[in-house]
């Protein structure tokens, strides 16, 4: 079937195709309403050394070992560690841990992107089902952050009073609430239900169209058949079989009405009296 044959079909068949779009509709709306929010909550973590690594170190009296230092302390430090946790953030166990008490909640760590001197920062962000699941949700992430930079400062064996540590720069964004899935959910509605509801539109036609061819070759075989004729009477002069021609009796008269039938037979009646 082509697009134009389709096409007449459809317009053919136009109250079906009334009712169909009606019904899509309908069901698509309906998607639409019953599609369920999402809420979106962001904020901004900042990796930054702690007041004792940032206060300078006084001179080492004579004779003595300056103590440790952290190596992460040296220039581009802070955007290692910044990048490290932010990865750390992002691994399945990390997240399981941190979504323990949030089954339907998800979050991401973006990449360290803005670096002022030894101080990094990078972005989380946090999708729940609730609007209150979402700053609790950030604040189980900035712990889980805080361990993880620990741990890898531990790793290196940096003292612990001079450490780095991260903590939340900016006021928690949102929640802001959204529909991802409200307009893929609408759209499959509307393509699937156009796609059937033109197929069962072209099966109703030809069902239809077969009825109606049968219900044309019914009427033109009832035209068709002979159909019973009355019997007429005899025209003047017919003779039929075992039968004397019209207006004649029996006796051979004839009883042929008006005057001239009359008179012939008044002479035949005479005639045979005489003869006698």
């Amino acid at each position: 079937m082509t697009v134009g044959s389709l096409m007449r079909v459809l317009v053919h068949r136009w109250y079906l195709t009334v009712v169909v779009v009606a019904l899509v509709a309908w069901f698509t709306r309906a998607a639409w309403n019953q599609a369920e929010p999402q809420y979106e909550t962001t904020a901004t973590f900042l990796v930054t050394p702690s007041v004792a690594l940032s206060t300078p170190q006084g001179e080492t009296p004579p004779g003595t070992q300056p103590g440790p230092r952290n190596p992460f302390s040296l220039s581009g430090g802070a955007s290692t560690l910044a990048a490290t946790v932010a990865t750390a953030l992002n691994t399945a166990p990390v997240q399981a841990a941190v979504l323990g008490a949030f089954p339907e909640a998800s979050f991401a760590a973006g990449d360290a992107t803005s670096n002022t001197g030894s101080r990094t920062y990078f972005d989380v962000g946090v999708t729940t089902s609730t609007p209150e699941a979402g700053p609790a949700v950030i604040d189980a992430a900035l712990q889980a952050a805080s361990q993880q930079l620990l741990e890898v400062q531990q790793r290196v064996q940096a003292p612990p009073d001079g450490l780095f540590i991260v903590v939340q720069s900016t006021p928690t964004d949102g929640p802001r609430e959204l529909y991802p899935d409200r307009a893929r959910a609408a759209g499959a509605v509307a393509l699937g239900g156009l796609a059937a509801g033109t197929v069962l539109i072209v099966l109703a036609d030809l069902a239809l169209s077969a009825l109606g061819a049968r219900r044309r070759r019914r009427r033109v075989t009832r035209t068709g058949t002979a159909e019973p004729v009355e019997p007429t009477a005899p025209a003047a002069g017919e003779v039929r079989p075992g039968g004397a021609e019209r207006g004649a009796s029996a006796t051979g008269l004839d009883l042929r009405d008006g005057e001239p039938g009359r008179r012939e037979a008044r002479e035949r009646a005479g005639s045979s009296a005489r003869s006698s």
